[in-house]
């Protein structure tokens, strides 16, 4: 009887977006919610590449023929992904900021994963776990509200639509990767969840920073109205942040699965919205 072969359950999209005529302030006209976006966007060349090397660093301990496969899809799409982002944090000097000190910024974040008794495998693939299920949630939520959606400008708008389709698409193999290296033993939960609360500390404290920093770039960081605003976004009864809180909580359960969440809807939304082919 023949075999079937194992493919990815995701593509690898290869992108070529132009940033050339991106408004100053490209979300909804608003700078404090331009630069969340921007500041992310700082995040994630080095920390999209970051994940790559966790997984890949523990990728011989698969031997599941279909992990392997999605394991390969991650590291395209996570690659493409740091290549866009870079490209677009290169590009935003014509607006007048520099997102490379912010980079640099994420690099000293990153290498808190250098400490002496964190600076192993596990602990490096935990930690990718617990910002893939960030990224995962906070990209669903971001496909659910169409206000935010459209009030990105048409030039930033696919980039990031592409950007959470695929997060995701692969939401779960990071997660699967470590199930499958290390098991999940009370020690392994532990780990596991330590690292969680480390990286939320982490990631909040560098968005907040990152945007504080873009505003000072702009002369706008003593402004109350900017702050207020911009917080009452993220942080109001249906701010970007505090809608994810009930998502995030979910990964401290034990037996929780990224696909706990089902978005395969949005997916399949978005992914006639942007013409991409099934897979």
């Amino acid at each position: 009887m023949a075999t079937t072969k194992a493919v990815s359950a995701f593509p690898v999209r290869r992108q070529d977006f132009e940033f050339g005529e991106v408004p100053r302030y490209w979300v909804n006209g608003d700078a404090f919610m331009t630069h969340v976006f921007n500041g992310m966007s700082a995040l994630f060349p080095d920390g999209e590449r970051f994940f790559v090397a966790s997984v890949r660093a523990v990728r011989e301990a698969v031997n599941d023929p279909q992990l392997q496969k999605d394991i390969g899809a991650f590291i395209g799409q996570e690659a493409m992904h740091a290549k866009e982002h870079e490209k677009f944090n290169r590009g935003a000097v014509d607006n007048g900021y520099n997102l490379e000190a912010l980079e640099g910024w994420t690099r000293k974040f990153l290498s808190v994963a250098d400490l002496p008794g964190l600076s192993n495998k596990k602990v490096r693939l935990a930690a990718t776990v617990a910002l893939e299920h960030f990224t995962g949630i906070l990209s669903a939520q971001l496909l659910r509200r169409d206000d935010i959606v459209e009030s990105i400008d048409e030039s930033m708008r696919n980039l990031w639509m592409w950007h959470c389709v695929e997060e995701n698409e692969h939401k779960a193999v990071a997660f699967d990767t470590y199930k499958v290296a290390y098991g999940e033993g009370a020690l392994n939960y532990a780990i596991r969840m330590g690292t969680m609360m480390l990286a939320t500390l982490l990631i909040m404290v560098a968005i907040h920073a990152f945007v504080a920093e873009l505003l000072r770039q702009d002369g706008k960081l003593f402004s109350g109205k900017e702050w207020r605003s911009g917080l009452t976004q993220l942080w109001g009864r249906t701010g970007m942040f505090k809608q994810i809180i009930p998502e995030f909580f979910d990964y401290f359960k034990p037996g929780f699965h990224p696909w706990d969440h089902d978005t395969e809807f949005l997916l399949k939304r978005y992914r006639k919205r942007m013409g991409f082919q099934s897979h």
